[in-house]
């Protein structure tokens, strides 16, 4: 890996950390720029460099640094939101698809959708998991899904469209090059 990919690694886990730091509490899981950090972050970096920089920021945080939404150390494993960060890593991973080969429009927004529902899938999981098996109280599939899900799906689309057309334009005029 080149020196300058690791810098950038570095530097958009630490845009991922400052987006989590702008939230609104909203229920269970606040609203937070985290995830639209995430897509950019897997579309200016590419697949393999963004779900690492998503990786580093959550080791970042694991380790006792609060860049969570909220908190951050080891006890944020037990967070019924914490699924969301732990899919940032493969959402980054299908977000950065064909980046490198300057797919179409068309293709990014794909990408971005299946990102955003692979973020939706690891984090109903884990709400419900620990919802049901640490904190004992009884959450279903469905349930999770309307809380943590349903009431952010159109701030998500939105925010992942506009993502896409951000990261368009910061390439498209230079802003940030990175060989890949």
């Amino acid at each position: 890996m080149k020196t300058k990919h690791l810098v950038f690694v570095a530097l958009f886990a630490a845009l991922i950390a400052v987006g989590a730091q702008i939230r609104v509490p909203v229920g269970p899981v606040p609203f937070t720029l985290q995830m639209p950090m995430v897509l950019l972050t897997a579309l200016v970096l590419g697949s393999k460099l963004g779900a690492l920089s998503t990786l580093v920021y959550m080791l970042v945080g694991l380790i006792g640094v609060p860049v969570f939404a909220g908190s951050g150390g080891i006890g944020a494993l037990l967070s019924p939101s914490f699924g969301f960060v732990l899919g940032f890593i493969p959402a980054a991973y299908v977000a950065g698809i064909g980046v490198r080969e300057g797919q179409p429009l068309y293709q990014s927004l794909v990408n971005t959708y299946l990102a955003l529902i692979v973020t939706f899938i690891f984090g109903i999981l884990y709400f419900v998991f620990i919802m049901n098996v640490v904190i004992g109280t009884p959450v279903g599939v469905v349930e999770a899904l309307m809380v943590t899900v349903v009431p952010f799906v159109i701030k998500d689309l939105v925010v992942g469209t506009l993502t896409v057309m951000f990261a368009r334009v910061l390439k498209n005029r230079g802003i940030l090059r990175i060989a890949h």
